[in-house]
């Protein structure tokens, strides 16, 4: 099975955050070439390459009462743990981008340190044949249901990735991942399953 790896709200109001450093709008990816994927473009979407660190914000205001924050949070992006890092960087060390992140209150009270994770691996991993998506240069995933099948040669030894032909997507993560990130007890994390042929 493949797994698109989010954030799993459950909190009872959806605060706001903003950064109190750097310059979001600022920030893009490292290379912005052309490939047969999903067009590049500036900005911090996830494209399966890593970011330029200039305009990455360190700081991160939260809204809201004080409240526990989980491994994995979604501002900007996914912000998740140094236990959550240590897992993916056990699979893949030093492929992916962990920037250092402190979560504060709005009385500027210390919330969380977190890390802003951007995946770094872009590949093409979606079974054509047995995807029932139809494939226009790119995958859109509609919300039908129809089906959408990851194909194991493809992806490989990969253990997180940004599949290059899904327009607006979300990490993918292996099995065997997702099950170490369970046995850790990785808070916040919501999964989506597909499955994965030969």
């Amino acid at each position: 099975m493949v797994y698109f790896l989010s954030h799993k709200n459950e909190e009872i109001y959806s605060y706001t955050y903003r950064a109190l450093n750097g310059d979001v709008s600022k920030i893009q990816v490292v290379d912005l070439t052309r490939d047969s994927g999903v067009r590049v473009r500036p900005g911090y979407s996830y494209y399966g390459r890593p970011f330029e660190p200039v305009y990455v914000p360190t700081k991160i205001m939260l809204s809201g009462p004080k409240r526990p924050i989980p491994d994995i949070y979604d501002a900007f992006g996914l912000l998740v743990s140094a236990k959550f890092r240590d897992v993916v960087e056990s699979f893949e060390p030093n492929v992916h981008q962990f920037f250092p992140i402190e979560l504060v209150w709005e009385d500027g009270s210390h919330a969380a340190d977190r890390l802003w994770f951007v995946p770094c691996n872009r590949l093409d991993t979606v079974d054509r044949a047995k995807t029932t998506f139809e494939f226009r240069n790119v995958w859109f995933l509609d919300g039908s249901k129809k089906e959408l099948v990851f194909n194991r040669s493809q992806i490989g030894d990969h253990h997180v990735w940004i599949d290059k032909f899904i327009v607006m997507p979300n990490p993918a993560i292996s099995e065997r991942l997702k099950a170490e990130l369970d046995a850790v007890g990785i808070t916040g994390a919501h999964y989506q399953q597909f499955r994965e042929a030969d």
